[in-house]
């Protein structure tokens, strides 16, 4: 009986180990995307979604038992360039980035970083291994899994504070990995959050099109590579969507212009900025146009710099922390600390620790969305003049589609290819409307504006007036002829297509197209001569005028004529042209078939006559008579073949009555 009553008892204990061994929970872990945003495809610095892995199960770690390590490490597919900015390189270990992974959602004044003096970095004691820097593997269990990465008072290590906070490094083109994260299995009581954020990709390296809307995903692997004391995290769904890629910006211009050259442009500013600009017409005296930059695919393109308010109109304002975990702030910067928050955050930049701003660059983009007008073949004498503050609109939600004012952009003081920081170019006036002159040099120049506020629910544009300015001087070819065109871009335009601790964020590549915006034609005349002979005894002396000298105060221009001659000399027919001398205005000159003059003499031709005159105000006149002009005489006025826009010879000039 005492046998069977032993035998009972072991098998008892047998059993409840048996239950607690075959009863516990496994450890496992889901990976999903905290939001999947869509991002400018022009991109080279697109800040995707975070991750979150959710863990449950497992056995946490006992009191005070060190927890054990695991590599989180992500790959981007397909296989894009990761552009998070680096912040420190470390021979043999890969570069510190702003990329930065969080356990268990610690609240803003809660977030502690491995690698400062609140939480340095360690090695297991008795480990053999060599410190690596950002590694804090120092961090004991509570027994339960419950508060293992509270940084609280209450539950200090030593002298140091329990962590929830660690930088990634950047491996390779497309990975990051966080190496040596100590982790506490769960258990039953608890769910452990592990947050990726801050992480950029190239978004142009994906080809997408109007057409097209291209996913990019986070493939997140754990191993334990280098890892003394290693835990197995498998991840299930370990391939979440963080972002979708498309094409983000329209650009267009508005009533482009075609002018003449011996037409004013704004003459009197041109002169002198200081007079007002001509009365908005139809004229090219006034000629005005704007540049339209509008958001092509989705309403969040065009983001502010930072979550601080904007205060009108000269400049952005100082950042503000965006550091509270689950917040889509909607502008270029990512997660940050813009105050100094102890030294429980002390980033690795630059190979030493930093504490708060974390040397002005971790998760803070280097200015808000910018915009970019590139001028091009701009025409010699012509002056360019655009709006420095213009407002950002949408007619987005609006009754009956009227226009609303969401926002403003300042132009802003660039290098060439848009970056820099911010500084404002000033005009004198703070108001909306005030202009300022575009540098041009070699018929190239540019104007940069920086959005200062924007609704990212609503689809926007920007319209930035452009006006243009010259005096007329055609004897030395000024304005020169020609059509100048301008492209829109997002800006700065880079060609760093890898991560970098130098190049902006955002950045871009230049996708944009040349547009039409001022066209210049000479200044001409066309006069037809519908009948001249130097046949059958008769004569024709011809003379042409250049009439732009008058009493009002017209532009005097000065230009030569070619004059060609079709019909016949005797029996061959022919087609022949000859140059004139130039004139200016208030001068004329005369030939005739027989003998020349001031155009080569025809001698023995008859037919038509059309004399091209590179001046505006061309009227001729024939006179055609037997020899001596006894017996039979006419004469006629030139017919002006320039009677409007849209005729054969391209030109506007004078049409005078026949």
């Amino acid at each position: 009986m005492l046998d069977f009553r032993k035998s009972f008892l072991t098998l008892a204990v047998f059993a409840f180990g048996a239950t607690t061994a075959f009863g516990q929970v496994p450890l496992n872990c889901t990976a999903q995307a905290a939001g999947t945003p869509n991002i400018r495809s022009e991109g080279v610095a697109e800040l995707v979604g975070d991750v979150l892995i959710q863990c449950n199960g497992g056995t946490p770690a006992g009191a005070a038992e060190n927890l054990r390590q695991v590599n989180f490490q992500v790959f981007t597919q397909p296989s894009i360039n990761i552009t998070s900015r680096l912040l420190n390189t470390s021979a043999g270990t890969g570069s510190f980035t702003e990329a930065v992974l969080f356990i268990d959602e610690p609240s803003e004044n809660d977030q502690t970083l491995c690698g400062g003096s609140a939480y340095p970095s360690s090695v297991p004691t008795g480990s053999g291994q060599t410190l690596i820097q950002g590694v804090c593997g120092a961090h004991t269990g509570t027994g339960n899994g419950v508060g293992t990465y509270n940084p609280g008072t209450s539950v200090n290590v030593g002298s140091t504070y329990r962590g929830n906070a660690y930088q990634a490094r950047q491996i390779s083109s497309n990975s990051l990995i966080w190496q040596g994260i100590p982790f506490d299995p769960p258990g039953t009581l608890t769910t452990r959050v592990i947050r990726i954020t801050n992480v950029r990709v190239n978004a142009s390296q994906l080809g997408a099109t109007a057409s097209n809307v291209f996913p990019v995903q986070l493939f997140i692997a754990t191993n334990a590579s280098g890892v003394s004391n290693p835990i197995a995290v498998p991840i299930t769904n370990p391939t979440p969507t963080v972002a979708n890629a498309q094409p983000s910006l329209s650009f267009t211009v508005a009533n482009a212009a075609t002018c003449l050259q011996c037409e004013a442009g704004n003459k009197s500013f041109a002169a002198d900025p200081s007079k007002a600009l001509a009365a908005q017409g139809t004229k090219c005296d006034s000629v005005a146009f704007s540049l339209r930059f509008t958001e092509l695919s989705f309403p969040s393109a065009f983001k502010r710099r930072n979550d601080a308010a904007p205060v009108r109109p000269n400049s952005p304002p100082t950042p503000i922390r965006q550091d509270r975990l689950g917040v889509i702030y909607q502008t270029e910067s990512g997660f940050m600390k813009a105050a100094p928050n102890g030294t429980r955050w002390e980033a690795t930049v630059n190979g030493s620790a930093t504490t708060g701003t974390t040397g002005g660059s971790m998760g803070l983009a280097d200015h808000g969305t910018r915009l970019m007008a590139r001028f091009v073949n701009v025409q010699n004498g012509v002056q360019v003049w655009t709006e420095t503050l213009t407002n950002v609109t949408s007619n987005q939600g609006s009754s009956a589609g009227a226009t609303v004012t969401t926002g403003y952009a300042r132009q802003a003081v660039t290098d060439v290819n848009g970056a820099g920081p911010f500084q404002a170019v000033i005009n004198g006036s703070a108001e909306l409307g005030g202009i300022s002159q575009v540098s041009v040099v070699g018929g190239a120049g540019s104007a940069v504006w920086e959005v200062i506020e924007t609704d990212t629910t609503a689809f926007e544009r920007m319209d930035a007036r452009v006006v243009i300015a010259y005096v007329p001087n055609t004897g030395a070819n000024l304005p020169s002829l020609g059509t100048s065109s301008v492209n829109g871009n997002y800006a700065p335009i880079s060609t760093t297509a890898t991560s970098s601790a130098a190049a902006s964020i955002p950045r871009f590549v230049d996708t944009a197209s040349n547009r039409n915006m001022l066209t210049i034609n000479s200044c001409r005349s066309n006069i037809l001569f519908p009948f001249v002979s130097n046949q059958a005894g008769f004569d024709t002396g011809l003379a042409i005028a250049n009439t732009s000298k008058d009493p009002w105060g017209t532009a005097i221009q000065t230009g030569a004529c070619t004059v060609n001659f079709y019909g016949t000399v005797g029996t061959s027919k022919v087609c022949l042209n000859y140059p004139s001398p130039s004139i200016t205005g208030g001068e004329h000159f005369v030939w005739s078939l027989a003998s020349g003059g001031a155009v080569q003499a025809t001698a023995g031709f008859q037919g038509y006559v059309i004399a091209q005159c590179n001046f505006q105000y061309a009227h001729g006149y024939a006179f055609v008579s037997d020899l001596g002009a006894q017996r039979l005489a006419m004469g006629y006025l030139g017919l002006v073949m320039d009677a409007s826009l849209g005729t054969r010879t391209g030109s506007v000039s004078e049409t005078l009555g026949h």
